[in-house]
């Protein structure tokens, strides 16, 4: 926010941009009427003038410059206003379909049409016939604030209250696919107490998990490379398809998750919905029966098609041209495809400020700081990480990568250590309203001295037994069930007390 009060106080912004492709800057800008640097200081630690540093840096290097949105969207309650300001100030340097800044996928549906002619082939969408509509309400869709979450994902955590309350109706079962919520989901304490009140939990997953060991039922999934799949749309600024494909023969009685479901349909009588006989199958229909591409793809791997192309890069739109001369009908009065340049909002437009979002939660509609509490004064920040040998809280099941990294020792600065008498490799107690966990400590400056990290995945509670889910911190033991306004996210930051073990 500071930083984005900068560049509009001080000009830096890119006024042609912000003119022709946003709505709501001014209301952006009254929103940051006081998030001045010294104002961001007292709650970032960055001094003043570093924070006006960096912003001027960044200007002077804009278009061909990117402020990374980052990965992971649940550390704290913020997080809807936290990532709307990254990419509104990505918007007020007017990066987008500049080199080195964001772009927009170009798939072949979009690339075809700018080329004016066919240069990649386009994919069927497999679909259903007569699917009947579910006509149930979603447990975890109730608010109308929450009428952008990710359908696919839904907001998980909100099973605790469902299942509590019985509302919008007594919920019975739970049947997870790939899923591991007892170690990802926070608050496993009340994750354990919904699972006991339910009549059937199922799992389907690739490692006896800790969730996957509460179930009453373990569908056993084949690994990545014991198992075929769809093929993937990777497009990014040229149109690319990717496919995995199976290279070994599967270890015992396992299946693909998409032939589980499949023939536990047939069994239901539900085999009209599964219109497929195998994945060879889905993925001639995919390629809309063109046995040529088929092969090629399954021969290759990955397909990619045409040149990459931003829409506003001046030299990327030339080449794009030269090489489909029809192009140049779309092209802009400035001589680039900056008219096609649209954005999925009511406006078409970027919207520093969504007259949606006020309306679905009051004080949304321009972005803000809201200091929500993530701790109590006499607890320091508990925080989490991931860490490069392990995928997210999955393959510390997996024997070799848990002997490489066995343990998630706890981060803790000098300062910190020294005034509790802790030394590296001594137990450490974290503990809080939700629960207490015993782990080893790492004395490092590289973190706060109000601050405690740890990498997640570690210290299971049940499941497979490995050097790495039977030692360690479990981070879900220490977090408290939130969900956050608006996006409905789960909260990965709490306050713990530490005390030597």
């Amino acid at each position: 926010m500071a930083m984005c009060k900068v560049l509009i106080d001080e000009n830096l912004y890119d006024k042609a941009f912000v003119e022709r492709y946003t709505t709501g800057f001014a209301q952006l800008a009254e929103a940051l009427a006081t998030a001045t640097p010294e104002w961001a200081e007292q709650y970032s630690d960055i001094p003043a003038d570093v924070t006006r540093r960096i912003a001027r840096e960044i200007a002077a290097a804009a278009p061909h410059v990117i402020v990374n949105p980052g990965h992971r969207a649940t550390y704290n309650k913020e997080e809807l206003d936290m990532r709307r300001m990254i990419f509104a100030m990505n918007a007020l340097l007017g990066n987008i379909e500049r080199q080195g800044g964001m772009y927009q996928k170009k798939g072949a549906d979009k690339y075809n049409k700018l080329a004016g002619q066919t240069v990649a082939p386009t994919l069927a969408k497999p679909g259903v016939k007569n699917m009947p509509e579910i006509k149930a309400k979603r447990i975890d869709a109730l608010k109308p604030e929450f009428k952008y979450i990710n359908k696919g994902g839904g907001i998980v955590q909100s099973i605790i209250g469902a299942v509590e309350q019985e509302k919008p109706y007594p919920v019975k079962a739970w049947i997870m696919s790939r899923h591991n919520p007892l170690q990802t989901v926070a608050c496993r304490p009340e994750l354990v107490k919904t699972i006991d009140k339910l009549d059937l939990v199922v799992s389907c997953d690739v490692y006896l998990s800790e969730s996957a060991a509460y179930a009453d039922y373990l569908l056993p999934e084949s690994t990545y490379l014991e198992r075929d799949e769809e093929i993937s749309d990777v497009s990014g600024k040229h149109p690319a398809y990717a496919v995995r494909q199976q290279v070994v023969t599967p270890i015992g009685n396992t299946k693909p998750s998409w032939q589980i479901w499949q023939e536990l349909g047939n069994e239901l009588g539900l085999g009209q919905y599964f219109p497929w006989k195998d994945m060879a199958t889905r993925q001639l229909f995919q390629t809309n029966g063109d046995e040529a591409l088929y092969k090629q793809i399954r021969h290759t791997g990955y397909l990619e098609y045409g040149i990459p192309l931003l829409l506003r890069e001046p030299e990327s739109v030339k080449a794009f041209v030269e090489a489909y001369p029809a192009a140049a009908a779309r092209l802009s009065a400035d001589g680039t495809f900056a008219d096609e340049l649209k954005f999925k909002s009511p406006s078409s437009l970027i919207e520093l400020y969504s007259e949606t979002l006020e309306g679905l939660a009051n004080g949304y509609g321009a972005p803000r700081y809201r200091n929500f509490p993530l701790k109590k004064d006499n607890e320091l920040f508990f925080v989490q990480g991931k860490v490069a040998l392990h995928t997210n809280g999955a393959t510390q099941y997996v024997p070799l990568l848990s002997e490489l990294m066995w343990d998630n020792p706890v981060w803790i600065h000098p300062q910190t250590a020294k005034e509790r008498g802790i030394t590296t490799g001594d137990f450490v107690w974290l503990e809080n309203s939700t629960g207490k966990e015993k782990g080893r400590a790492l004395v490092t400056p590289a973190i706060r001295p109000d601050t405690l990290f740890v990498y997640m995945g570690f210290g299971a509670k049940a499941g497979a037994k490995t050097a790495a889910t039977t030692h360690g911190i479990h981070c879900g033991n220490l977090l408290p069930h939130e969900i956050s306004p608006v996006c409905g996210t789960d909260v990965h930051t709490s306050g713990v007390q530490l005390a030597r073990g």
